[in-house]
């Protein structure tokens, strides 16, 4: 039985990264050659299921190939990627399909492309199947569709040349709107939250934790969307905020409060694109002054504007400064 290795790109989720993988796995087809790789000297027809920008991003990517495969693989190939809807008599040679989501790839998780690794001794039905990712931007798109394409050529993840076919790569997706520009920037509409610190966190901060809440669960005066809601938990690494009492910290000159938020950049613009954990450290603080603070920095994550009124003026943030 003919055998082909896939080859992938994976995508790691939260820093937008590569990694990829060969896996041995079967499948009969008709592209065996002997002794020779079926693509040498050949041109080599590409359909691509996909947009117009997608399928000029395919003959980019490809391009590089037809300069630099007598290199690195040792013959010349000439991609050629048909215009929508054509069709040679035969069929065409390899169908490059964008998706969503790809396809099971050795045991490669979160793809960002396959295709399979093509030589003399191998075999593969016709037309060879390639997926790339949809999403990507055209630089990483490129990237993607020359990696495979050195699949095709029959080179592994450790084969020259190596800023083509290294199995680990970063990647950036189209661009998206910054947590800062999203109405909710947070991927749920429930927000755990959580207190940290020594034993005795607990007891001395829940009360003000649970008034500063309240004020959230009630909309903030609006400041929080309507269909955000909050919960309490008493495991911080579960929680999607936690509240750190602290003596003293390196983000704050003076007594106050800080606010430390994390998440991913897929698109590469230098800005996060929604939140996945924040961390709000109160500095030196009584406690009877936690809760306002615990609302002021809450509320930061939403970037609706000015604070509410009754949020302005820390000389009111003890006691009971909100209904």
């Amino acid at each position: 039985m003919d055998r082909r290795l896939a080859g992938a790109f994976a995508l790691l989720c939260l820093l937008g990264g590569l990694a990829g993988c060969g896996a041995v796995v079967e499948e009969t087809g008709s592209l065996t050659g002997s002794g020779g790789h079926p693509f040498a000297g050949e041109t080599v027809t590409v359909a691509v299921d996909g947009t117009d920008r997608e399928r000029a991003l395919v003959a980019d990517g490809l391009a590089y190939w037809d300069d630099e495969a007598t290199d690195y693989v040792g013959f010349a190939v000439d991609f050629r990627v048909l215009a929508p809807g054509a069709t040679p008599a035969d069929g065409p040679d390899v169908r490059l399909r964008f998706v969503e989501t790809v396809g099971a790839c050795g045991d490669t998780e979160f793809s960002a492309g396959c295709a399979p690794r093509i030589n003399g001794s191998t075999g593969v039905d016709r037309p060879a199947a390639v997926e790339i990712r949809r999403g990507l931007a055209d630089d990483s798109t490129r990237l993607v569709v020359r990696h495979e394409g050195g699949h095709l050529l029959g080179l592994t993840h450790t084969d020259r040349p190596r800023d083509v076919m290294a199995h680990e790569r970063d990647l950036a997706t189209l661009p998206e709107p910054d947590a800062t520009t999203r109405a909710n920037p947070w991927n749920g509409s429930t927000l755990t939250v959580a207190l940290a610190g020594d034993d005795a966190t607990p007891e001395r901060y829940r009360a003000e934790l649970d008034y500063a809440l309240a004020y959230i669960d009630d909309g903030a005066d609006g400041a929080v969307p309507a269909t955000v809601s909050v919960r309490v938990v008493e495991d911080p690494a579960t929680a999607d905020v936690t509240v750190r009492p602290v003596p003293a910290d390196d983000c704050t000159a003076d007594d106050g409060s800080c606010l430390l938020l994390e998440g991913p950049d897929p698109d590469s613009d230098g800005a996060i694109e929604t939140y996945t954990s924040a961390e709000i450290r109160l500095v030196g603080l009584d406690t009877d002054a936690a809760s306002w603070h615990i609302a002021s920095q809450f509320i930061r994550t939403f970037h609706t504007g000015d604070s509410p009124d009754r949020l302005d003026d820390a000389s009111d943030r003890r006691g009971d400064w909100h209904g």
